[in-house]
């Protein structure tokens, strides 16, 4: 009872804490409560902590970061791999459930600091990093994991530009984020603007946009029991969003590789879905990518010895109408994805399947150009614009290495 496993409810005992286990870990942290959770209750498995745990990248490293920890899940899957992490809170509790995660996980690589954003890591770099910040954008400081306290989308930029600023050369991290959307902007143009002259490559992830109103309702759910409660929260919330010309509000991600070059690589991607498997293979994939696609024209793409990725599946659908079938679409699903779900047309089914070999895709034209009755001229640009298609959407990657020297 002493170290806070147990305590008296009437005359029973009761634990008042929740132990998860998670991708052979042991998570701690608060139960989840129905309505009016403490300010500063630590979560568990949510869905933004899975997310980010899929997105993140699992290959071996050094020194590694989670901004804004929680219950400790993104510092422990980070300990399996990297040599030693740092996770960091401004909620001592947070903390203190972290240190029991490692401790019940069997982890001794795992240090707490307690601070706000990246104050406690103050002039160091790592070479991954997480963050899950409180990222919701409201009027609303009440919930520690949630609330920021900060104006607008403050939250996000901090932990995005804050995120580059201690990566290491070649470093990896991935943020998720909420920003918001001035009427007509493109979804990535604020966080284009976030990165100016960070030195770091990015890939963009864009999960939905929300107007103001179903925005509000999907972080007060817990309010619904009480209509009468539900509807003054929602009207001040909303009222927050006019008095700033917030119309729409946008969720997705960042992930950042420091390369230091003069002109960083920017790519953005639509996410269909939630991240599965081990999403950041796929992110690893894209950013490399479009290092690729940056330094080979199509003749050398064409030329490459390219292969698919393991782990997916090729679905091809008709969708019926009343006059028939229409045309056919081609999607790839990857076991381990970033939530992309890229469709194509019918013939790229016979460019992947001829691609499974490994042979350069320039092989292919004459027979492509024969089974589509166009030239080889012809044929060798549609070849190269899918190509480049496939290889930008982590479908298609090289054989082997390239030098990225």
């Amino acid at each position: 009872m002493s170290a806070g496993f147990l305590e008296r409810r009437g005359g029973n005992l009761a634990c008042p804490i929740r132990i998860t286990p998670f991708e052979g870990l042991l998570l701690a942290h608060d139960p989840e409560p129905i309505s009016d959770p403490d300010p500063a209750i630590v979560t568990g498995l949510n869905s933004a902590a899975r997310t980010l745990a899929s997105l993140t990248p699992r290959r071996q490293a050094g020194r590694a970061l989670d901004i804004g920890t929680g219950s400790g899940v993104q510092a422990l899957l980070a300990a399996t791999h990297c040599d030693s992490v740092v996770a960091t809170d401004v909620n001592e509790r947070a903390l203190e459930f972290t240190r029991l995660g490692a401790a019940l996980s069997d982890l001794d690589n795992v240090e707490t600091r307690a601070g706000s954003f990246f104050d406690p890591v103050e002039g160091e770099e790592f070479d991954l990093i997480a963050c899950n910040p409180p990222y919701v954008i409201s009027p609303d400081s009440e919930l520690v994991y949630r609330d920021g306290g900060l104006e607008g989308d403050e939250v996000s930029r901090i932990a995005v530009r804050g995120a580059a600023d201690h990566l290491a050369a070649n470093g990896l991290a991935v943020v998720l984020c909420n920003w918001v959307r001035a009427p007509f902007q493109p979804w990535a143009e604020p966080l284009r603007d976030w990165l100016s002259g960070s030195g770091c490559d990015a890939l963009l992830l864009h999960h939905v946009t929300e107007e103001p109103l179903e925005y509000a309702a999907k972080w007060n759910t817990r309010h619904r029991a009480r209509p009468g409660e539900h509807g003054e929260v929602l009207d001040r919330w909303v009222d927050y969003y006019r008095d700033r010309e917030i119309t729409a509000l946008s969720t997705g991600g960042v992930a950042l590789r420091r390369r230091d070059r003069d002109e960083p690589l920017v790519t953005e991607m639509e996410m269909a879905a939630g991240p599965s498997g081990r999403g950041g293979e796929h992110v690893v994939r894209l950013l490399d990518a479009a290092e690729l696609l940056e330094r080979l024209d199509d003749d050398q793409l064409l030329a490459t010895s390219l292969t698919l990725v393991e782990d997916h599946a090729l679905q091809r659908e008709r969708e019926h109408h009343r006059t028939g079938y229409g045309e056919e679409t081609v999607r790839v699903a990857l076991s381990d994805s970033a939530g992309l779900r890229p469709e194509f047309g019918p013939a790229v089914a016979a460019l992947l399947m001829g691609l499974g070999s490994g042979s350069p895709p320039a092989e292919l034209v004459p027979k492509l150009a024969g089974a589509l009755g166009a030239s080889e001229e012809e044929a060798r640009g549609a070849v190269a614009g899918t190509i480049r298609a496939l290889v930008a959407q982590g479908i298609v990657e090289p054989a082997e290495a390239l030098d990225t020297s």
